[in-house]
């Protein structure tokens, strides 16, 4: 009896830690945005000066400090269900990958670079998961997948206040199946994760409350087409970031300092030509966009430019939010031209098209964005245009990208090569 309750206190006190990485991370995002600003108030030269030199800083502190760190920390969730439990599962998600996550996206928030925060929280996540079996003993199938599973969950779930996001990514992207022994582990990690955040955040949507649907039956007409559009950009997006990845991993173990300096100066002068639209998440562009306020043409170029150096870069940070970010700009475009649609029902639907042809998960892209927005209305729609856009992506790129970033990283630890970067 006592060996039970000590291993419910310690799985309560790992998801409530899973929980708190996630809160970190929104406020580190949110101080980030202030001292951008601060910057730019002192000299509009500073903010793409900082981000050219972190990158190099950032980089290099992965190599050095905390290798295993890189890229958004999802392929490496992945793995570790893959490996089974043993020291190489152990490393993946160890204290050290913890803490220099959290370490090194805070230095990539406040240096300005194009990432999200749920890649590194379902990491952290995950990591608090798995450290907690060396606390109390858990079932063997809680060990073997049920921790890393819900420390995924409960990463997406408590990132965005989406908790049955949290739990379909996990089951249809991390784990790609769905576990019953799992479901309960699964279901009360996410809950106490997403609680520990509306307890100090309150019971937020994301994005605000966007009141959008299809009152006309021919506006369905066009849901195939955005989603085919949307999922071969986003699809091609994917495919050049799988193909580059190993690539730039494999010249920065030559040339660590000019390939850091090159990414670094890229996206600075990104950031410059863009009027500074490209530092960040981009999820000030979508609650803009959403508001009605027009963003400039180039917008979604830039902004999946940007994104795309971080990403071949594999310094810690997520896609997510760029990519929904890409999608409202797509969206922005392209509603003046859908007659018969509502603008903001527009916006919704072409981030959701963009960003399953980058991840191809159609059911967790809709319900993320239904949960972000309280768009009810839109759930069937968006799940028409997501199931269009993972067919069409999947003509550009068959693996999708999570799992195929996750072959590299689990090739690099068969052969003993340093992570990427």
């Amino acid at each position: 009896m006592a060996r039970m309750l000590w291993r419910q206190v310690v799985w309560l006190l790992a998801a409530a830690a899973a929980g708190g990485g996630a809160l970190y991370f929104v406020y580190a995002e949110r101080w980030s945005l202030l001292f951008a600003a601060r910057l730019r108030e002192v000299s509009p030269y500073l903010p793409p000066l900082l981000l050219g030199v972190g990158m190099v800083v950032i980089m290099r502190a992965r190599d050095r400090l905390f290798p295993g760190t890189e890229g958004t920390g999802i392929p490496q969730a992945i793995v570790a269900l893959r490996l089974g439990e043993g020291p190489t599962r152990a490393s993946v998600l160890s204290l050290r990958i913890l803490v220099g996550k959290m370490i090194l996206l805070t230095m990539a928030l406040f240096a300005g670079a194009t990432v999200g925060r749920e890649g590194p929280s379902v990491h952290v996540a995950a990591c608090a998961l798995y450290l907690a079996n060396r606390l109390a003993s858990f079932a063997p199938n809680h060990v073997e997948r049920g921790l890393i599973l819900a420390g995924g969950a409960a990463g997406i779930g408590a990132a965005f206040n989406a908790p049955i996001a949290g739990l379909v990514f996990a089951i249809e992207e991390i784990g790609r199946a769905f576990e019953k022994n799992n479901a309960s582990l699964m279901i009360r990690t996410v809950l106490v994760a997403c609680l520990a955040c509306v307890a100090v955040l309150g019971n937020y949507l994301f994005y605000g409350r966007v009141e959008a649907g299809l009152a006309d039956a021919r506006a369905w007409l066009w849901l195939p087409l955005i989603g085919a559009a949307g999922g071969l950009l986003g699809g091609a997006f994917a495919r050049a970031v799988v193909v580059a990845t190993p690539r730039v991993s494999r010249l920065n173990r030559r040339r660590p300092y000019v390939v850091a300096a090159s990414l670094g100066l890229a996206m600075a002068v990104l950031g410059v030509i863009s009027g500074g639209l490209t530092y960040g998440a981009g999820d000030a562009q979508v609650m803009a966009v959403l508001r009605g306020e027009p963003l400039p043409f180039y917008y979604p170029l830039a902004k999946a430019a940007a994104n795309y150096l971080a990403l071949i870069s594999a310094i810690p940070g997520g896609l997510f939010t760029p990519s929904l970010s890409v999608g409202a700009g797509l969206g922005d475009l392209a509603a003046p031209l859908l007659v018969g649609i509502p603008r903001q029902a527009v916006i919704l639907l072409a981030m959701g098209a963009y960003f399953c042809g980058v991840v191809q998960s159609p059911m967790t892209v809709a319900i993320i964005i239904v949960e972000m927005t309280e768009a009810r209305q839109l759930l069937l729609p968006l799940l028409v245009t997501t199931v269009a856009a993972y067919h069409a992506s999947r003509l550009l790129c068959p693996e999708s990208i999570y799992e195929a970033l996750a072959d590299g990283f689990a090739t690099r630890l068969r052969v003993g090569a340093p992570p990427a970067g």
